[in-house]
């Protein structure tokens, strides 16, 4: 596959005559561009170094690319063609099996080939490039014909040697972009491309040490609070070890810490930062492995049964919230290491899995590395190279973890893989779950797949026998004791239906029985948490003498009042606007309906005065240091009641938290979505879930105002059976995953009218391209997306249904501007 309307561009070489090209998956594809891949000649000077999976730079119309050779060989071409423009330093090439990876994955995600190339290559590739100058071999440059900016180049680059285009400007206080062409194109000047990276020094490993034990009874910024606690708790395990000493990376790891608040501690006189050679760097001893229960050793064995083998079908580790599903994972992590294997462990969001990755680093500490947004490109270039070089065997981050350059790769965890995280939203637009199948079968390397609510494409798998279903039953508490899922140990949950609530004179956001169970925990110095999956004060700014709705002028969907900042925003596009005093059409009151998580938090505060009320959503964690520093707070019983959206709902194993109440349980059900029922079923059992994790007697609050729905009542019940009986029979009936898959082909344009002109020729295209290979579809569509307008552009979408598409990838009609979304996750 090549195109070559780019590639001719201001070409000086002539068809018609054997050369060795190559074809090159390039990082911006022109529009007509089939994937990206443009064939170039390859320079004489370069001909020994071109390989397959080698990284180099192209010129593509007048700009300079990075870009992946895919094929080489020698040719005669029908057009003309432009030259490779050199190799980027350091060198950098993908080995063939991870090019075949990446192959594999643009076919599957219908995206072009480098953007899926680029996930294998260190992080910021194309952004770390840096132009360097300097004066080629014959450095008598005329002195005539030059402009002033010209001489000034050139007398600093005979000054300096080189200089890159930034140092250039900064002393010249120009832009340079017309100067440097020309000079380049007289030939005064030479061009290399480099990856600015950062050159590791000698094996040094970082350390710190605590000088004060009782730093974190003291008032802290609570990013540094948080840090503190860890190293006061980790210091006094090691100390029983004859060291005082924590490894960087292991702090890293199991807490959010940067380097201004290490510097701020070391300078308050806190801790003692001390750097010494790997060889000489402590071991510190692993936690100890708990005694498994009879339902864990037996889940264990059937993994470990795999892992010798090398067996690559996928596990489907179902089991309830807190039945030790993670101890399953760790054990086979442990196996891998023992046979000099590495493993790759997935979590939604690093963020909200501090727990869980806590856990790796002590099992396994100094060979945990842990992927998450806080580390700079250096250092994530780094951690690449000591993944390739084999220096680390555990990875733990998201989605994107499955791309590190693991060694003998033993073993892929996916931690909650029914989550939606694990499907990326930009190109490529792959799943976590089927590339990490396409991997493990490659690598015959172990797929643990792991949820109490797993996906139902997954347990259908299973029931078909493609996955290897794998069941806990039992909730298991640190003292070992474990009772069935049927027990008192899985909360009671009780339906309160809002409409009888609202008709009894209660309209209050709390019914009764939530304001009950609530106010009993309290009582007995437990925990609650309040979800609502809604951010902000009043959902709906509403005019009723005119009806007039407050929207974003950009996306034209309500705006959210926000109390506490006293703005308006959109949680689409992040427009901002004050509040309008009045009606802007008719000049009457504005009066606010709705409920977010912010007027929750208020009504819970007036209810519960003497309660201490953290509110957990997106706008409180930016504020508040982060999501550890808020479990933090929780963890330690300075807060009585959360109030949050669905992140206080993740695996968070919170002892204390005896009661939970979900404000309203349609908030998700009647979305035009086929996963709508799924998804409140996973909300609603996974938020129960960290309700009774280490006693009895705990309670679960549903408002809602579907209170037959069959996803509220088998989430009432602790009944996946159930729900899923229901699920499946409607996915069939309708036509939906899995019994089918689906392409969302989708359009934005500034003007509604050109958007539908458009969307119709795509779906005429799309309907001759079926019918040209005698393929099976149906149209959903082309109609406005439920998101009808996005930052003042219009969205329309086709959405593609067949049993065919497999056979379809290769020949997928995609024109330009369109974005198109294989298997996608949500309709909306």
């Amino acid at each position: 596959m090549h195109d070559s309307s780019a590639s001719a561009s201001n070409s000086n070489q002539h068809a018609g005559h054997p050369r060795t090209c190559a074809d090159v998956a390039v990082s911006r594809s022109l529009p007509g561009g089939k994937g990206g891949i443009y064939t170039y000649e390859v320079p004489i000077e370069l001909a020994s170094e071109i390989e397959r999976g080698l990284v180099v730079i192209v010129p593509l119309q007048k700009r300079h690319l990075p870009g992946v050779v895919v094929a080489v060989s020698d040719r005669e071409l029908g057009f003309d063609t432009r030259p490779i423009h050199s190799i980027p330093v350091p060198r950098i090439v993908l080995a063939p099996e991870r090019l075949e990876s990446a192959e594999w994955l643009a076919r599957e995600s219908a995206s072009s080939v480098y953007a899926a190339a680029a996930l294998f290559l260190p992080s910021g590739l194309h952004t770390s490039l840096i132009d360097v100058y300097s004066l080629p071999d014959s450095t008598d440059a005329p002195e005539v014909d030059l402009t002033p900016s010209q001489r000034k180049v050139i007398e600093l680059l005979r000054r300096e040697r080189s200089l890159t285009i930034d140092q250039l400007r900064k002393a010249t206080g120009q832009s340079l972009t017309s100067v440097m062409g020309n000079l380049r194109q007289r030939g005064l000047v030479r061009l290399e491309i480099r990856v600015d990276r950062h050159v590791p020094g000698p094996r040094i490993e970082r350390f710190i040490r605590l000088l004060d034990d009782d730093a974190e009874k003291t008032s802290r910024s609570p990013r540094q609070q948080v840090v503190l606690e860890h190293l006061v708790e980790t210091a006094r395990y090691r100390r029983s070890e004859g060291s005082d000493l924590v490894a960087l990376a292991d702090l890293r790891a199991a807490v959010e810490v940067d380097a201004a608040s290490l510097a701020a501690m070391e300078k308050k006189g806190l801790v003692e930062i001390v750097d010494l050679p790997r060889s000489e760097a402590p071991q510190p001893r692993p936690a100890p492995a708990p005694v498994l229960t009879p339902e864990q050793a037996a889940a264990w064995a059937i993994l470990e049964r795999a892992l010798i083998a090398g067996d690559s079908k996928p596990h489907l580790l179902f089991g309830v919230t807190g039945s030790g599903k993670t101890e399953i994972y760790l054990r086979g992590v442990a196996w891998c290491l023992r046979h000099g294997r590495s493993a790759i462990v997935l979590v939604p969001e690093i963020g909200l899995a501090t727990q869980v990755v806590r856990r790796f680093v002590d099992r396994f500490p100094g060979q945990v590395v842990v992927l998450h947004s806080q580390l700079t490109a250096s250092q994530r270039y780094e951690i690449w190279q000591g993944i390739e070089a084999g220096e680390h065997k555990v990875v733990v981050g998201p989605r994107s973890a499955l791309f590190a350059p693991v060694q003998r790769l033993g073993l892929i965890v996916l931690d909650e893989e029914h989550e939606n995280t694990y499907k990326q939203d930009n190109e490529p637009r792959y799943h976590a779950r089927r590339f990490a199948e396409y991997l493990a079968a490659q690598a015959a390397a172990a797929l643990v797949l792991g949820s109490a609510t797993p996906s139902v494409e997954s347990v259908w798998h299973a029931d078909r026998g493609d996955y290897r279903r794998v069941m806990l039953t039992e909730r298991v508490n640190p003292s070992g004791t474990r009772q069935t899922a049927g027990s008192l140990e899985l909360p009671e949950v009780e339906i309160v239906d809002l409409k009888l609530e609202l008709q009894s004179g209660n309209t209050s956001l709390l019914s009764r029985s939530l304001t009950s169970v609530v106010n009993r925990s309290l009582q007995r110095g437990e925990q609650a948490i309040i979800l609502l999956n809604r951010r902000g004060t009043s959902t709906v700014v509403l005019c009723r003498a005119c009806g007039h709705r407050v929207t974003c002028p950009l996306c034209d969907i309500p705006l959210v009042y926000h109390h506490d900042r006293q703005q308006m925003m959109c949680h689409r596009c992040d427009h901002r606007e004050g509040p309008p005093r009045q009606c802007p059409d008719c000049g009457g009151r504005l009066d606010y309906f709705g409920a977010g998580t912010q007027r929750v938090e208020d009504e819970v505060r007036r209810t519960f005065p003497s309660a201490r009320v953290l509110r957990w959503d997106q706008d409180s964690v930016r504020l508040q240091g982060g999501y550890a520093a808020m479990l933090a707070r929780v963890e330690r019983h300075e807060v009585d009641i959360v109030v949050g959206t669905q992140m206080v709902a993740k695996g968070f194993d919170l002892p204390k938290v005896t009661a939970i109440g979900v404000i309203q349980a349609d908030t998700i059900l009647h979305l035009p979505d086929f996963r709508s029922g799924e998804r409140t079923f996973q909300l609603l059992t996974q938020v129960a879930g960290r309700a009774g994790r280490r006693a009895a007697g705990s309670r679960v609050v549903v408002q809602t105002y579907t209170p037959d729905h069959y996803a509220i009542q088998a989430a009432a019940r602790h009944d996946y059976a159930a729900f899923y009986l229901e699920e499946i029979d409607f996915r069939e009936k309708h036509l939906f995953p899995p019994f089918v898959r689906l392409a969302r082909y989708l359009y934005r344009h500034e003007n509604e009218r050109s958007a539908a002109i458009e969307s119709e020729m795509m779906a005429r295209e799309i309907v001759r391209q079926a019918r040209a290979l005698d393929l099976r579809l149906d149209l959903l569509g082309p109609t406005p997306a439920f998101a009808a307008k996005l930052r003042g552009k219009f969205q329309w979408q086709i959405v593609l249904r067949s049993t065919d598409l497999e056979a379809m990838l290769d020949d997928l009609p995609v024109r330009p501007g369109w974005i198109v979304d294989i298997d996608p996750q949500s309709m909306l």
